[in-house]
């Protein structure tokens, strides 16, 4: 399974539509929140709800997904912190969160944290997002600039 990750577009539907052109071969287009804009200007991306949606009743506040390596789960902040425990007793292997506009590939108590950065406005200087390719034994995770 090859996921598109992107997160914070902050209205910038053209990049994003660049984005999703470019890699058009990906089973699933995943957006972290914050695109300020509504799911038809964003699609094939779908997404959670970002502190900065406007569009609130539109987006939901996280997803659950399945892979072959396990169970995804998705939401803009990185509450992660606190809820390592009870992602690993619901048996999440992989976390993906937006929200700080900096890139993150890390792995806590045996879950995989990914964000994707920022696709605007990037905090740690390289505004981009990333692909993840998924199997039932390894997540690899690849970082773009924009």
């Amino acid at each position: 399974m090859k996921i598109l990750l992107v997160s914070d577009s902050h209205g910038d539907d053209e990049t994003l539509k660049k984005i999703a052109n470019k890699h058009n071969d990906c089973d699933r287009y995943l957006h972290l929140g914050d695109s300020q804009s509504t799911p038809d200007l964003i699609r094939p991306f779908v997404s959670v709800r970002g502190n900065c949606d406007y569009y609130s009743s539109k987006y939901m506040p996280s997803l659950k997904l399945n892979s072959e390596y396990g169970k995804i789960y998705c939401e803009h902040i990185p509450y992660y912190q606190m809820n390592i425990p009870k992602l690993k007793k619901e048996g999440y292997k992989i976390y993906l969160c937006g929200h700080t506009h900096r890139r993150e590939d890390d792995t806590i108590d045996g879950i995989r944290i990914i964000n994707p950065g920022s696709i605007k406005y990037p905090r740690d200087g390289k505004a981009g997002y990333a692909i993840i390719e998924i199997d039932d034994k390894t997540v690899k995770c690849k970082f773009y600039d924009l």
